[in-house]
């Protein structure tokens, strides 16, 4: 018998997929609403209350990724042996399917989809999910038989992992994130070095310290480093170009068209690992520079929603933290930031760096008046309770402005004081900014 614990967007592909093979199983979800949901479909019997009842009568435990394994309930040793993610469960059910994993701090979501939109623009029978779109244990029940997976996997889905051994395994970059779930940095960066792949290759950054660590570990085989500084890197980009100095000495293939949803500095690396996979999956170059011509991007990722030649605002809600924030800010002047949620760090002053691009700074929510402390010294900051009022005091200060402005919704926080996900926060920020542009 089985135990699902959580049963959202990942618990519930679990719980379809032991319907689908018949494994008898119990889930649990802390949420009344959602187990509400899900008495629609199945009894009151499937329940098992994960506060009162025994673990111990489960062979293994499937918690979901949004549930921190740091609780007391799982590190008791007969206990903590049976506990697994859903990536778990993936692992042992792949057959022939190429894996390609990608993980990160910041990108990861944009280059999965951009290498899977390439491998189906190559009419190759593709699977996208993990931590975006699909989940990773749909891919076993969709009537599709996929001959590749790029799957985006976070820290949390990787904390059970002791090998993954996909074809290809991605680092895209390394920053604090989730320390809020974390013991630390080397923490959080120990569950990221579970995607590494043994027998695979591996794509690591070296511009960041931390990725370049790992690089450099000589117990790591088979792998290309990529950066946008270093040109000593096996592969290197700018605006420009993309510098190959792996699959061919000094190859440079000229990057003279590009989708608006992947301009910026910040997706020169997605494009950049999106070639290195390309290659090593044997795409061509035509069809490589096609999907980048072409990429439709995925919502509330630096998003422009609207621009005239008074002001543009973008919708970054993805950004949930720092480094996030800043790659936004780097891209715009006259910056009015809003950041505002739950802060999963408190270095919020590392902002002032970019004091010079940024006019005025509104925060809100639960950490709204930390980041107030933090930046208020160097630079003008208005607090408010929630969005709604954010925007409405931007819009008031910005008519007073007569150059062109940016408004950059960023947040370099979580969403759960006021909202379910990023994507929910997202979606009412633009809900709120049509009252002000239509």
């Amino acid at each position: 018998m089985y135990l699902i614990y959580g049963i959202q967007k990942s618990g519930l592909s679990i719980v379809n997929y032991f319907e689908n093979k018949k494994i008898k199983f119990k889930m649990w979800d802390d949420n009344p609403k959602v187990r509400k949901a899900i008495e629609k479909k199945f009894n009151k019997d499937y329940f098992f209350n994960i506060k009162k009842d025994n673990l111990n009568d489960f062979e293994k435990i499937f918690v979901s990724p949004g549930i921190s394994l740091r609780q007391k309930k799982f590190k008791r040793k007969n206990i903590s042996k049976k506990v697994n993610r859903d990536l778990n469960l993936y692992i042992s059910n792949l057959t022939n399917q190429k894996i390609v994993a990608i993980t990160g701090t910041n990108g990861k979501s944009t280059t999965t989809k951009l290498i899977g939109d390439i491998l189906k623009k190559n009419n190759i029978r593709t699977f996208v999910g993990g931590n975006i779109g699909e989940s990773l244990c749909n891919a076993f029940l969709l009537k599709k038989k996929y001959k590749v997976h790029v799957i985006e996997l976070s820290s949390f889905q990787l904390e059970t992992i002791k090998s993954l051994d996909s074809k290809i395994s991605v680092i895209t970059n390394l920053s604090g994130d989730h320390l809020d779930r974390y013991k630390g940095i080397s923490d959080y960066i120990n569950q990221k070095k579970n995607i590494i792949s043994k027998n695979g290759i591996n794509l690591l950054s070296i511009d960041d310290i931390y990725s370049r660590k790992i690089f450099n570990q000589k117990k790591i085989k088979n792998k290309i480093s990529f950066s946008l500084v270093d040109k000593s890197a096996d592969c290197f980009a700018n605006n420009d170009y993309i510098l190959d100095n792996y699959f061919k000495k000094n190859r440079k293939l000229f990057i003279k068209k590009i989708s608006k949803d992947l301009e910026g500095y910040f997706n020169i690396q997605n494009i950049l690992i999106a070639y290195i996979c390309s290659k090593i999956l044997k795409i061509s170059e035509t069809n490589f520079l096609k999907v980048i011509k072409t990429f439709k991007g995925l919502p509330f990722r630096s998003s422009t929603i609207f621009t005239n030649n008074k002001f543009k605002i973008v919708n970054n809600s993805k950004s949930t933290n720092l480094n996030s924030t800043i790659n936004s800010i780097t891209n715009y002047n006259n910056i009015y930031l809003i950041l505002g949620g739950i802060a999963k760090e408190k270095n919020f002053e590392i902002l002032l760096k970019y004091k010079n691009k940024i006019s005025c700074v509104y925060t809100y929510g639960k950490s709204g008046n930390l980041i107030a402390k933090k930046l208020k010294k160097e630079l003008i900051v208005k607090r408010s309770v929630n969005l709604k009022s954010v925007i409405k005091k931007t819009f008031k200060d910005i008519k007073k402005n007569s150059n062109q402005s940016t408004i950059l919704f960023a947040p370099a926080c979580a969403s759960y004081d006021q909202y379910e996900n990023f994507e929910e926060r997202g979606i009412h920020f633009n809900k709120l900014i049509k009252n002000y542009i239509n």
